[in-house]
């Protein structure tokens, strides 16, 4: 829970370094300029991830300043100078929180255990629960490794999968060749399975007009062949294959009585909409 910090330059970039005592694990992070403010936002992410440290040994510029004072007197953090140090100040606290709540926000995220594991993320992935400004206990502090975590996300994941297979329903795997009913936003089109896509129950269709689709396999109903074959006949007829009757000359037909000349639409299903009688116009 102690590190040390201090700025270097590199190729004409400035760097700032930040390294545990303990684990001698650094972080290096470049900064447009050698300001506190600008230091403190770059020492605020480092914390979101690893946890407020108790202590901070550095040199004096830019550590000794007041907004650096003020940062660390409201996180808790103790500075350390190698020579005499700038006294901390308790001003500007209330602005100092608002600046922090967003990455306090993250690191609280990150330290609220999983639903069903009883272990936050940090946990999990640092063996330890990250410091924050909340009261904690000094020993959920220390490290120690995870016991049998990957087991128990499995055993998470198995209850959630029996509880899903409960509603659940299995569908058959198609095969190139299949002949479905596919859901489209006008309805169910005919179409044939081209191929399985690589993606989980995602298969490539093409419509008796030539058009490919994507489906999922909640959107397809496998049909018998013939029944397909049916109405592509029926399509194909209608359209293309219908003989043409020889046109009769005209004959005087009295014109029929009551003739209903109410518009009808159709829907894109294919369905005929008529206006009921009570709401046409007289």
């Amino acid at each position: 829970m102690k590190i040390g910090a201090d700025i270097f330059e590199l190729n004409g970039q400035s760097y700032l370094l930040l390294v545990d005592y303990l684990t001698k694990y650094p972080e290096v992070l470049n900064i447009p300029d050698k300001t506190a403010h600008t230091v403190i936002q770059k020492m605020k992410s480092v914390f979101a991830r690893h946890g407020i440290p108790k202590e901070i040994v550095s040199d004096h510029v830019p550590f000794a300043s007041y907004e650096m004072s003020t940062f660390a007197a409201s996180w808790e953090i103790k500075l350390t100078f190698s020579s005499p140090g700038f006294p901390s100040s308790n001003g500007m606290a209330e602005r100092a929180i608002n600046t922090v709540y967003p990455h306090l926000v993250l690191l609280s995220l990150r330290n609220t255990p999983v639903s069903g594991l009883n272990m936050s993320p940090a946990q999990m992935l640092m063996g330890r629960v990250l410091r924050s400004t909340l009261p904690c206990s000094t020993a959920v502090l220390k490290w120690s490794a995870p016991q049998n975590i990957t087991d128990k996300i499995r055993d998470m994941q198995s209850r959630q999968k029996r509880h899903f297979d409960q509603r659940a329903k299995l569908q058959p795997a198609l095969t190139p060749g299949n002949t479905v009913n596919m859901q489209t936003r006008c309805g169910w089109e005919p179409a044939v399975v081209i191929r399985q896509r690589e993606e989980p129950r995602s298969y490539n269709m093409q419509t008796p007009a030539g058009k490919m689709f994507r489906r999922n396999r909640r959107h397809l109903r496998k049909i018998h062949p013939s029944l397909f074959r049916d109405t592509s006949v029926d399509e194909d007829s209608d359209s293309e294959h219908s003989p043409v009757e020889p046109q009769q000359p005209p004959q005087n037909i009295p014109p029929p009585t009551n003739v209903d000349n109410t518009p009808i639409y159709h829907t894109c299903s294919g369905r005929a909409v008529r206006r009921p009688a009570r709401y046409r116009d007289d």
